[in-house]
C-alpha cells in the first residue's frame, strides 16, 4: 500500500511524459572505459552472480574497449570488470521505512530481478557528445572545454520519496581516459522531512570476465571466493577495489600478446573499483535527529565535533546473493551496524602521527571499517554507504564518485605503501598488506596458497597499447580523477589524506589542458583492395576557436595506426606532418594501407600529436572490411585459402566468426547465390550474396549449424541472370 501511495505522489510531481518511460540505457564509449548507464539506476548490467553474462553492446566496466572476440571457436564477451552496480536508497517518512534498490539486487538465489517500477521509476536518459570535432570532420562550435567530452544524464524516481538525477562524464584524453565520474543529486520530492536517509553505492567488481572464462570456462562468483580475487580499500584515497592474484597469464597466446603494441599477456590485469570524490556533509543528522543504534563502545569514537556520525557509515563485502532482506538489514537504523568503525590504531594504519586538515588526529578512527576478513572469502560485492541524513522537502543530497580501472593495484615501488584487505579470512588485525603490482611479485603472510601476489610481468614486457605511460595503476588513475574533479593540482595520495567532505559538490573540469583532438577519418575500398584512410584539415584551424587557450600545445603531426584486431598489435603506418607532400593533396590527407587483405577486417586510428609529444585519444577508432568492387559479369570464382588448413596460424580478428575457419569466395557479382555441396553431392550450405563487393567470407558453418569436416567440397555460383560457374576446395583439420 505504501509503495502505491509513493508512486502516485511521484507521478503527480513529474511531467506526464516522464512516467511513460520504459527501462532504457545509454553507453559511454568515448574513453578507454566503456560502461552502460540505465534510467533505473542500474549500471553495467542487471546484477547477478555471473550467470547472465554480458549482452552485446552493453559493456559492464569494459577495459580495454572493443574486446569481444572469437578465439579457438569460442566467443568471449570481452574484458568486463563488473557484475553490475546500482544505488541503494532508504528513508523514513512519518514513521514508515521505505527501501529502494536501484540496481545491484537479486532474488534469493542470486539471479537477476527487475527493479523497474518495483524500486525505481524511469524518467529520462540522454547522452550528449561534447567533442571538439564533429563526425563530419568539422569543428564543433558548441564544444565546451570546461565539461566532459561525453555526458549521460539519467533521472528516476524511487519508492523512498527521493528522485535521483545521475550525471556521468567521460574523456578520451590519455591519462584521463580510464575513469568515469558520476555526480548524484538526490532530491526529496515529498511534502515531509525524510529521516535516517541511507545511501549506498553497491557494485559487484570482478576483474576480468575474459580472464576467468579463459581459466575456468565461465564467469561466476564461485571462482573468486577463496581463490583468485581480493577486495581492498585504499584508506588515503577512499577507494574500494578488487584485484586478481596473478593477472592470469594466457597459457596459449602469452608470447604473442606480450609483444609491443599488443594487448599484453595477462588476461586479468585490471584492478577495478569505486573512488569517493564527494559526500554530502551538511545534511548529516545530528545525535538528536536520528534513531540509529550506536553501541556503548562505538559511541566514544563515531561522533565528530559537530555531533554527526563520521563517514563512511557502511563498508560491506558480500557474496553475489543480494536479496532485499539482506539489503534492508544493512540500511535499517534500528538494527546493529553491519560493519563497525575503526576504534583505534590497533585495527588500522596510516594513523601514526598524521593529522588531517581539520586538526583531528587518527583520521579513520570512528569511520566505517571494511571487513578485511571477507576480502578474500567474499570479495565481489562492495557496499559503500553513507548515513544517516535528514532531508527536508525540496532539498537534495550531493554525492560524486568515480569508476576507476588500472593496470594492476600499484606501480613499481608501491610496495612501501599498504592498504586494507588482500589477506585471507580470519587473519589477525590490522589486515594491512603491501600494494602489489605487475612489476614485482611479492610474498607476505595471510594471502593463502600460493603466498605470492602480483607478478614480474612488466620487468620484461612492455605496457599494452591502451595504458598511458605514467598512469598505470588504479592508484595513478584515481589521482587523476581527483585532480580533474576538484580542479586541484595533481597529487599522489600515498601519504596525503583525501577528504571527500571538503571537496566541491560538483566537478571543476576546467583546469586540465586538453590534447589536440584527433580528426574524423573515413576508410574507403579501392579496386586493388588496398584500404584508403582519409581525413581533412579542420583540426588545423584550432587557433581561431574561442577555447584555443585550453590546448596543451600546437599540432605537430598525425600518427596513422592499423591493426588486424581491435586489441592489437597496433602498428604505425606512418607519421604525417602538417601538409606532408607525400600524403596531402587538395585539402585532404590520403594514406594507403598496403597491408590490408581482401575480405579481412582491419582497424584504424589517426592520432594528433602536439609539439610537446602529447597525443589525442583514440576517438576515431574505425573497423573496416577490405573489399573491391563486385565484378560486372560472372566468370571464374576463386576460393582462398585452398586448401584451408585450420592450423595455419592465421592472425587477426573478425566479428563474424573464427578467423582460422574463414574461407573467402572471390569474383562475385553484386547479386548471386553460392551453393556448397559435399563430395557425395549433399547440399551443405546456401549463401545469398547481395552486396557491392568482390568477395564473401564464409566460416565453414553448415545449414545444420555444424562445422565442416575435413574433405573435398564443391560449389556452384549462380548470378541474378542465371549464369553459373563452379569450383571446388579442400578443408584439412
Amino acid at each position: 500500500m505504501r509503495v502505491t501511495v509513493r508512486l502516485i505522489v511521484f507521478l503527480l510531481l513529474v511531467s506526464p511524459a516522464a512516467y511513460s518511460q520504459l527501462r532504457d540505457f545509454r553507453v559511454h564509449t568515448r574513453s578507454m572505459l566503456h560502461e552502460t548507464e540505465f534510467n533505473t539506476g542500474e549500471i553495467g548490467r542487471a546484477f547477478d552472480r555471473g550467470d547472465a553474462g554480458v549482452a552485446d553492446g552493453m559493456p559492464s566496466m569494459e577495459w580495454p574497449p572493443n574486446s569481444k572476440m572469437i578465439l579457438d571457436r569460442l566467443t568471449y564477451a570481452g574484458q568486463h570488470n563488473s557484475m553490475g552496480g546500482g544505488l541503494w536508497v532508504a528513508a523514513t517518512e512519518k514513521g514508515v521505512r521505505q527501501y529502494s534498490f536501484c540496481g545491484a539486487v537479486t532474488d534469493n538465489n542470486g539471479h537477476t530481478t527487475a527493479v523497474e517500477n518495483v524500486y525505481s521509476f524511469p524518467v529520462s536518459i540522454q547522452r550528449t557528445e561534447n567533442y571538439p570535432v564533429l563526425s563530419d570532420g568539422n569543428l564543433n562550435s558548441a564544444y565546451n572545454p570546461d565539461d566532459a567530452e561525453e555526458i549521460i544524464t539519467a533521472t528516476w524516481g524511487t519508492t523512498s520519496g527521493i528522485t535521483v538525477t545521475r550525471t556521468s562524464r567521460a574523456w578520451s584524453w590519455p591519462g584521463y581516459n580510464d575513469f568515469i565520474i558520476y555526480e548524484y543529486d538526490l532530491q526529496n520530492i515529498t511534502p515531509d522531512t525524510l529521516y535516517d536517509v541511507f545511501i549506498s553505492f553497491t557494485y559487484g567488481f570482478a576483474p576480468s570476465m575474459f580472464g576467468y572464462e579463459r581459466r575456468y570456462n565461465r564467469w561466476a562468483e564461485g571462482d573468486y571466493r577463496q581463490a583468485d580475487q581480493f577486495a581492498r580499500f585504499d584508506l588515503k584515497r577512499w577507494m574500494t577495489y578488487n584485484q586478481d592474484r596473478s593477472g592470469k597469464p594466457d597459457t596459449n597466446y602469452f608470447d604473442l600478446w606480450s609483444t609491443s603494441g599488443n594487448r599484453g599477456g595477462l588476461d586479468s590485469p585490471q584492478a577495478a573499483g569505486l573512488l569517493m570524490l564527494h559526500f554530502d556533509y551538511d545534511h548529516l543528522a545530528t545525535q538528536g535527529q536520528t534513531s540509529i543504534i550506536v553501541s556503548r563502545t562505538d559511541s566514544q569514537v563515531v561522533w565528530d565535533q559537530n555531533h554527526k556520525i563520521k563517514q563512511p557509515y557502511l563498508h560491506r563485502y558480500e557474496n553475489a546473493n543480494l536479496y532485499t532482506t539482506k539489503g534492508t538489514a544493512w540500511l535499517d537504523p534500528e538494527q546493529d551496524r553491519k560493519t563497525g568503525p575503526f576504534k583505534g590504531t590497533s585495527d588500522s594504519t596510516g594513523f601514526g602521527a598524521f593529522t588531517s586538515a581539520s586538526g583531528q588526529p587518527y583520521y579513520w578512527i570512528g569511520r566505517g571499517k571494511p571487513s578485511w576478513s571477507l576480502s578474500w572469502s567474499q570479495p565481489v560485492v562492495h557496499a559503500y554507504g553513507f548515513a544517516p541524513y535528514t532531508l527536508p522537502p525540496g532539498q537534495s543530497l550531493k554525492f560524486s564518485v568515480a569508476e576507476v580501472v588500472g593496470y594492476g593495484p600499484g606501480d613499481a615501488g608501491d610496495t612501501v605503501y599498504q592498504d586494507l584487505g588482500g589477506g585471507i579470512r580470519n587473519e589477525p588485525a590490522p589486515g594491512l598488506h603491501p600494494i602489489p603490482s605487475w612489476y614485482q611479485a611479492i610474498t607476505y603472510p595471510n594471502v593463502g596458497n600460493p603466498s605470492v601476489i602480483g607478478s614480474n610481468y612488466l620487468q620484461t614486457h612492455p605496457l599494452p597499447w591502451y595504458v598511458t605511460p605514467g598512469v598505470v595503476s588504479i592508484r595513478d588513475v584515481a589521482d587523476r580523477a581527483i585532480q580533474l574533479y576538484t580542479g586541484r593540482p595533481l597529487i599522489k595520495y600515498d601519504s596525503l589524506q583525501l577528504e571527500p567532505d571538503n571537496t566541491p559538490a560538483a566537478g571543476n573540469y576546467s583546469t586540465v589542458s586538453i590534447p589536440f583532438p584527433a580528426p574524423a577519418i573515413t576508410i574507403e575500398n579501392t579496386r586493388a583492395a588496398v584500404n584508403r584512410i582519409m581525413w581533412g584539415t579542420q583540426v588545423e584551424n584550432m587557433s581561431s576557436v574561442p577555447w584555443a587557450s585550453h590546448l596543451h600545445a600546437p599540432l605537430k603531426d598525425y600518427e596513422v595506426w592499423r591493426a588486424d584486431d581491435p586489441l592489437g598489435p597496433w602498428t604505425l603506418i606512418d607519421s604525417v606532418s602538417v601538409h606532408d607532400p607525400r600524403y596531402f593533396n587538395d585539402s585532404a590527407y590520403v594514406v594507403y594501407d598496403t597491408a590490408s587483405n581482401l575480405g579481412s577486417f582491419s582497424y584504424y586510428a589517426v592520432l594528433s600529436v602536439d609539439s610537446l609529444g602529447g597525443k589525442s585519444g583514440w576517438t576515431n577508432f574505425t573497423a573496416h572490411e577490405t573489399q573491391a568492387p563486385a565484378v560486372a559479369k560472372l566468370g571464374k570464382v576463386y576460393v582462398a585459402p585452398n586448401p584451408l588448413i585450420v592450423t595455419n596460424g592465421l592472425g587477426g580478428s573478425d566479428p563474424n566468426g573464427e578467423v582460422t575457419d574463414r574461407l573467402q569466395f572471390f569474383g562475385l557479382t553484386k547479386d548471386c547465390t553460392i551453393r556448397i555441396f559435399s563430395y557425395s553431392g549433399q547440399l551443405v550450405q546456401t549463401i545469398h550474396h547481395h552486396q557491392d563487393a568482390y568477395g564473401n567470407p564464409w566460416y565453414q558453418i553448415s545449414r545444420n549449424n555444424q562445422l565442416l569436416a575435413s574433405g573435398v567440397y564443391f560449389f556452384v555460383v549462380e548470378d541474378a541472370g542465371g549464369a553459373t560457374t563452379h569450383g571446388k576446395f579442400v578443408i584439412i583439420h
